[in-house]
Order: structure tokens, then C-alpha cells, then sequence
């Protein structure tokens, strides 16, 4: 039997998933406080406790109970979900074979000075100046009217 690959953008991806789909669930538990619990204002931010100020904001659910049951199962069922999709991530991720290293070393800067010595020795080598002479001079451009 081969060993499975999993590409690393498919790993990725799966994990978003699960982690959306985990915040969800945690959302909606969170939001399942007591129907009769109050809700207070502060300014431009919602409170369990009241605050100088407040005041109170009617959060009652519209709706039904098949309506909040309903929802209740389609979280647990996001929640299993999650759960099962993480668990397949890191079965995947254990019988992964691993990238070779790639090639970090001084291997690329050994072969450089091997490559220069080989090199064959260009025939035009510079010209010694005789002692006292000097450059030839450059030509000028002429100048503009």
C-alpha cells in the first residue's frame, strides 16, 4: 500500500472549515442563555449585567421550538462534522510521506568557483601602457549653435 500524500492547501482548507464550523457551534451555545434572562444596552454594547445607564433590550427568540430545535441539531450535526473532518485531517497528515529538504547548503556556492577555474582565459588581455604615454584622447561632440 502507498502512502497517501495530502496536498498542503487541501489540509489548509479543511482546517479553515473545521474552525468556522467549530466557531459556530460555540456561537450558538453561547447564545443559548435562559429566555428570560435580561439584556441590557451599554452604549454600543449588549451585557448580561446592567451597567450605569442601561437599559433593557427585548432578545426574546421569534422563533418556534421545532424552529430552535432544528437549529440546535444542525449544530450538532456542524459539530460531528468538524470533529470527523479534523480527525481525517490528522490521520492524513500521519501517513503523509515528507518533501525532501531542499538544497540550503553552500552547494550552489561551491560550484561557482570550480566553474571560473574551468572557464577558458579570454585572448585579449589588457595591453601594458609604455611609461609616459598617455591615453589617447576621446573625441568631443561638437558643440550646438
Amino acid at each position: 500500500m502507498h502512502p497517501v500524500q495530502v496536498h498542503p492547501s487541501s489540509i489548509s482548507a479543511a482546517v479553515r472549515l473545521s474552525a468556522v464550523l467549530i466557531a459556530l457551534a460555540g456561537a450558538a451555545a453561547a447564545l443559548a442563555q435562559p429566555a428570560d434572562a435580561p439584556v441590557y444596552r451599554c452604549g454600543n454594547s449588549y451585557s448580561a449585567k446592567p451597567c450605569p445607564g442601561a437599559t433593557v433590550v427585548d432578545a426574546a427568540d421569534p422563533r418556534s421550538a421545532a424552529q430552535q430545535r432544528d437549529a440546535r441539531q444542525a449544530s450538532q450535526r456542524d459539530a460531528a462534522l468538524a470533529r470527523q473532518m479534523t480527525a481525517d485531517r490528522q490521520a492524513a497528515e500521519r501517513q503523509a510521506r515528507p518533501l525532501p529538504a531542499a538544497n540550503v547548503g553552500p552547494v550552489a556556492a561551491a560550484r561557482a568557483p570550480a566553474a571560473a577555474a574551468s572557464k577558458p582565459h579570454s585572448s585579449h588581455a589588457k595591453k601594458k601602457r609604455a611609461s609616459g604615454t598617455k591615453p589617447p584622447a576621446a573625441k568631443k561632440a561638437p558643440k550646438a549653435p
